[in-house]
């Protein structure tokens, strides 16, 4: 919900995005998370949050990197408000800060001495992969494909993606050949069960993002199959910078993460503090 008096969000989704730079650090990550991260964020926002959960990335399959793909974990978030309203310049004063250091930004591949999700975006494929952070609407804009499927059906490998159009193409000549060209592609797969999409929320401005999009499979052969599909049968636009599908760099303008359907954390209902077994 936006008033355009105001220009104020109401109820939004958020995700998050968050890579490591190897495995061997997935200890000290997950640490990170549990011991700190999920106390320290509950404190701040329990009070205009609905969900907060954490999905654990599936393997990146074969093909992943050319896709964006990061490897840990995606968070996601229903705010009642628009948390920058809460605690931005005009709102509360953060009682504390976060909990993060150097040696965290530097395995999750993010610049160190910054900011825990950097505003200024520097993703590269050999580079660094920083948090992906964007808001949308609450509830998905639209259903493209599959809208029959029930949890009955089984179980899905999900695959989220977050990207945005080049510098220079507005999110209107980007949508264009999103919906004309990529789109329908896609949902000629047979192996595409569920396919839904959503435009960013300009505001807040936590990234430069302009579109998401979820499309779920039976496993991640069958996400291999379509895109070796879509390889040879999407046209890429007048405006592409990039010359292999899907036509937008990866890590760049183009991130994504595999996903089960039930998150590993439902937070604000299940988490008990970082409780160890020996």
């Amino acid at each position: 919900m936006i008033d355009s008096k105001e220009n104020k969000i109401g109820p939004i989704r958020s995700y998050i995005l968050n890579d490591v730079k190897d495995p061997a650090y997935l200890p000290k990550a997950f640490y990170w998370l549990y011991k700190k991260h999920v106390e320290d964020s509950i404190s701040m926002f329990d009070a205009f949050c609905l969900k907060y959960c954490t999905y654990h990335a599936l393997p990146v399959p074969a093909m992943g990197d050319d896709f964006g793909a990061y490897n840990w974990i995606m968070t996601e978030h229903h705010y009642v408000i628009d948390r920058s309203d809460f605690y931005g310049e005009d709102g509360n004063v953060k009682p504390y800060a976060e909990r993060f250091d150097d040696e965290f930004l530097e395995i999750t591949n993010q610049p160190v001495g910054k900011e825990l999700r950097n505003t200024e975006w520097c993703g590269s494929r050999g580079g660094y992969h920083p948090v992906v952070n964007c808001f949308v609407p609450l509830y998905w804009e639209k259903d493209l494909k599959g809208k029959e499927r029930t949890i009955d059906d089984g179980a899905n490998t999900r695959w989220l993606c977050i990207f945005k159009y080049p510098e220079g193409v507005s999110r209107e000549e980007g949508d264009r050949w999103f919906f004309s060209e990529l789109a329908p592609k896609l949902c000629d797969c047979g192996e595409v069960l569920r396919f839904l999409s959503t435009k960013c929320i300009p505001h807040p401005e936590k990234g430069p993002w302009n579109r998401v999009m979820e499309l779920w499979f039976d496993d991640s052969y069958r996400w291999q199959d379509a895109m070796r599909k879509c390889m040879e049968t999407v046209r890429p636009p007048e405006w592409a910078q990039y010359d292999v599908f899907p036509y937008l760099e990866p890590y760049k303008d183009f991130t994504s993460i595999f996903l089960m359907d039930r998150p590993d954390s439902n937070h604000l209902q299940q988490y008990k503090g970082y409780i160890v077994s020996r």
